[in-house]
């Protein structure tokens, strides 16, 4: 996924070669369990902090507590490199995982000792290569027993949550004191003649009453590939840092951007079956476009799809019938 992110102090680099020691606070859930969840991290660096969080419409907790720690590890990972991390997490699961019961699990070819397979593998396979780029200490904390960083984290989590309950139209929720940006909503709809052909892309940006249509196309491209572009034009156009809720009807752009980047980037850029990922540069691109931001991707199908995710269809059709003919 490409979480919500606030990065509230710039990153830094050791000049002495020594390795960042960096502190990291976890928690995830869902309601109900399985269900809709949310995961959110609190990373430190002495006074540099950066702030995670994300969801995903169909999971259960301990994956929304394994996503925690993985994507605040993956994070690192690109921003720091290799760090010393001391990670909190009130998830015995997580924490016994990593440290007790993982060893058995590979030498078993990761199956249990009653040979059962092991559940949220794709998962515990992102944590175990983490955990060697990273030398990561793994603590245990009494969940919501007034530890401040934890209780962030679980506010994190629960935010991300209710995100995808509030539907379309409604402002981006935060934890109180996390987030004052403003509020932006944005539809992304792509559209394409064939499966490599022309394609264009329309997106609306909607804050309040005001709205800001774009669109753009290619003479030969994919409709995935154009929604990846849709989405990335539209947070670039954005003036400065929003909280932005982005909405679309295609699981390929809210799923990756919310659930399988984090694993894609883990495994430097393959798929969980070792083949590299399709559009590898424009997802990277809309990374780089949603880091100012704190993005929530979000899901709307059928009869919830509101006017301007229908609006953003058609800037997507016309841009595409109109490079269409210009190619002719």
């Amino acid at each position: 996924m490409i979480p919500m992110i606030q990065s509230l102090l710039g990153p830094d680099t050791l000049s002495d070669g020594t390795q960042p020691q960096v502190s990291v606070h976890t928690d995830g859930g869902c309601d109900p369990n399985p269900g809709p969840g949310g995961w959110g991290a609190i990373i430190c660096w002495g006074e540099r902090e950066w702030v995670l969080s994300g969801n995903d419409p169909d999971t259960t907790n301990n994956r929304m507590e394994l996503h925690a720690a993985a994507a605040a590890l993956a994070f690192l990972e690109g921003l720091l490199g290799p760090c010393q991390v001391d990670l909190h997490t009130d998830s015995a699961y997580v924490q016994q995982g990593i440290t007790q019961w993982i060893d058995g699990w590979v030498s078993r070819g990761w199956r249990t000792s009653d040979e059962e397979p092991v559940k949220n593998q794709d998962l515990w396979r992102v944590l175990v290569r983490l955990t060697q780029v990273h030398q990561v200490t793994w603590h245990w904390l009494q969940g919501h027993a007034g530890h401040p960083l934890n209780e962030r984290a679980d506010r994190l989590a629960t935010a991300a949550l209710q995100a995808l309950r509030r539907g379309p139209g409604a402002p981006a929720a935060h934890p109180p004191g996390e987030d004052d940006r403003p509020a932006v909503e944005i539809y992304v709809k792509a559209s394409c003649h064939g499966a490599q052909g022309a394609g264009g892309w329309g997106a609306v940006l909607r804050m309040g009453e005001q709205t800001r249509p774009l669109s753009g196309a290619e003479a030969a491209t994919t409709a995935n590939a154009m929604l990846i572009r849709g989405a990335t034009e539209a947070l670039r156009a954005l003036t400065r840092p929003c909280r932005v809720v982005l909405y679309s009807d295609a699981d390929y752009l809210i799923k990756g951007a919310s659930l399988w980047v984090q694993g894609w980037q883990a495994r430097g850029w393959q798929t969980k079956d070792g083949k590299p990922v399709a559009n590898r540069a424009g997802w990277q691109a809309l990374i780089e476009a949603a880091r100012p931001h704190h993005v929530t991707w979000l899901p709307v199908q059928g009869d919830a799809a509101p006017d301007d995710l229908s609006r953003a269809g058609e800037l997507a059709s016309e841009a595409a019938e109109r490079i269409g003919r210009e190619a002719q």
